[in-house]
């Protein structure tokens, strides 16, 4: 690495760290001074059109100046709710400008789930594309008694005709593009966003993230990760309300003066000639994302391209090599955090599966597989894990590296590990496990909730998933414990998408379960799906798979059982899943 290029690392990381809390160097107001200094700079791409940092921010202002004339003030809440579209960041700056939060809803929630979200951050609008209101609509009488709906048109889109809400799009147009005075008034101990947990399981709980996040990350990330210039493109296809596009891509660009190339949506057919035609010099990614594309067939395209390194995370250790290779990817910037978390590491030394090192105000607490607890010494402390031992990733609750929580006291607190190591210290829990090697480097290991207890064993899904997807037949998989009448813990049971029109070689599966997992880890079920169900954010579901079972009367989908007496997987056939059930064929 160039001695400039290290020195300008180091700037920008002890800048962001040390910036005090009391400044006003907003995303927004960066943007805004990116304005006045350059002007005629791309700052967006989105489908044909480009955006200079000026066409930009005047259209923030008048989003800004649309909420004001609408009373919207300083701590208001708004609910935005839109696809990946320009209008996404015109509404969230244009609401920062004026100290207003912006609650980011997941545009694939629905029903329960999304009227959940709404009321949870108890809005004073409620801010809906036109391209979701087909979803909205189904709870859109409850929410009008939650605060008033506004209708964000999208211009790409068809119009919904029978309509009767109100068009933001109209008052914008209406108003002025100057700067608000209350742009620079900003300060970053101020909450700018909710950003919702991923809702794999049980509802999402909204994060509170402070302006301070969104500078750290855009200064840290831009330059240890992605390592930006001005005149680099940062392709971005993750949902905006996702932090690792809000955060770590956007936050980055504006933070550089960059470019950020915006897709309405992943495509694994699309995304390296949307790559190609913005000239993208850089990408974001979530582990997912990488497996589709290394799903994919192989083209020419593959390595035409710009892109020179890969920020995200989960992706694979088995993977990363082969995808660096495939697609002429030189760098991969592996890294590891959670939004409401206070732990943050990046790979910047390239170790394939490493997350990066583990920091000063970070711990790896000592776990028990067996009892599924923290380990603790005579005096009732916690015990620091040993080089190549799991242990739970803790970080330190204090200034510069606060624990800002949810808007849900109570669900923050519980996140939090008090009197751990000496008495009076807090922690946060950031309920996964990982290793560290004798040269303090981290690999991921587990997901706590992402384990279930079968044959008086600890069996992590992860690690069978990482197994099952070598298998050449499997496209996807998705491990998860289901309970079995008459049984302690639960079983595993995998579901599988299988490869183009390849059927399931049962023989040839247990082959591959037999050498390569223990016997208390082997799926005893086989679910074929023709396709896996994700969030938003591309993370797999497990809970819907788990509530339904194995039951052959309630899931269409083919069905497989390990038999122990026939000693193969044979079909779940109505009378064999009661003999299951009523114990007469052992498990």
């Amino acid at each position: 690495m160039a001695v400039l290029q290290l020195k300008q690392i180091v700037k920008f990381t002890q800048g962001a760290l040390l910036q005090r809390p009391h400044s006003n160097q907003t995303l927004a107001l960066q943007l805004q001074q990116h304005a006045a200094r350059h002007p005629e700079r791309p700052f967006l791409r989105f489908g044909r059109a480009t955006y200079s940092y000026a066409e930009a921010n005047r259209l923030i202002n008048q989003h800004a100046h649309a909420y004001a004339a609408l009373g919207t003030k300083q701590g208001d809440v708004v609910a935005l709710m839109l696809e990946n579209r320009p209008a996404f960041l015109w509404h969230l700056f244009g609401l920062h400008k004026l100290g207003a939060v912006a609650s980011l809803i997941n545009t694939h929630a629905t029903g329960e789930v999304l009227l959940h979200a709404l009321q949870v951050c108890e809005p004073t609008r409620i801010v809906v594309g036109s391209e979701l209101l087909y979803n909205f609509d189904r709870v859109r009488s409850q929410a009008e008694q939650l605060a008033p709906i506004e209708l964000d048109v999208d211009p790409d889109g068809a119009m919904h005709e029978h309509t009767t809400l109100t068009m933001f799009n109209e008052r914008v147009a209406e108003q002025p593009d100057e700067n608000p005075a209350q742009a620079s008034a900003q300060r970053l101990d101020q909450v700018a966003a909710y950003i919702y947990t991923s809702g794999t399981t049980g509802l999402p709980k909204p994060a509170l993230i402070k302006h301070a996040r969104f500078y750290r990350a855009g200064r840290v990330w831009g330059s240890l990760a992605f390592r930006l210039s001005s005149s680099d493109v940062v392709y971005n296809c993750l949902p905006l309300y996702h932090s690792n596009a809000l955060l770590l891509a956007t936050g980055s660009v504006i933070s550089f003066g960059a470019t950020l190339a915006l897709s309405r949506r992943f495509s694994a057919t699309r995304l390296w000639q949307e790559a190609r035609e913005h000239g993208a010099t850089s990408m974001i990614y979530i582990g997912e994302l990488c497996r589709y594309l290394m799903s994919a067939p192989q083209g020419p395209a593959d390595k035409q391209h710009s892109v020179r390194v890969a920020v995200g995370n989960g992706l694979r250790a088995d993977l990363w090599q082969d995808f660096q290779r495939r697609f002429g990817i030189k760098r991969v910037a592996e890294f590891y955090g959670a939004t409401e978390g206070n732990c943050l590491t990046i790979n910047t030394s390239g170790l394939p599966g490493s997350v990066g090192k583990l920091l000063p105000g970070m711990k790896l607490a000592r776990w028990d597989a067996a009892t599924q607890q923290l380990v603790r010494n005579e005096q009732g402390f916690l015990i620091s894990a040993k080089a190549g031992e799991p242990g739970l990733l803790l970080g330190r609750i204090k200034p510069r590296a606060e624990f800002d929580g949810y808007r849900d006291s109570k669900a923050s607190e519980q996140k939090i590990l008090r009197d751990a190591f000496r008495r009076g210290d807090a922690w946060f829990n950031t309920g996964d496990l990982l290793r560290m090697d004798s040269r303090r480097n981290l690999f991921f290991v587990d997901r706590m909730g992402d384990t279930f207890r079968w044959k008086g064993e600890n069996v992590s899904t992860y690690e069978v998933e990482q197994v099952l997807s070598k298998w050449p037949a499997a496209q996807e998989t998705n491990v998860y414990g289901v309970a079995v009448r008459g049984t302690e813990g639960r079983a595993g049971m995998a579901a599988i998408v299988l490869e183009g029109e390849d059927r399931f070689d049962a023989d040839a599966f247990k082959q591959l379960v037999d050498t390569t997992l223990p016997s208390y880890a082997r799926p005893l079920f086989v679910r074929l799906r023709d396709a896996l169900e994700t969030t938003g954010t591309l993370k797999l579901k497990k809970t819907s798979l788990q509530e339904q079972g194995f039951d052959p009367k309630l899931v269409d989908d083919e069905l497989y059982f390990l038999h122990a007496e026939h000693d193969r997987y044979v079909r779940l056939t109505p009378e064999l899943y009661g003999d299951v059930i009523a114990g007469r064929v052992r498990v």
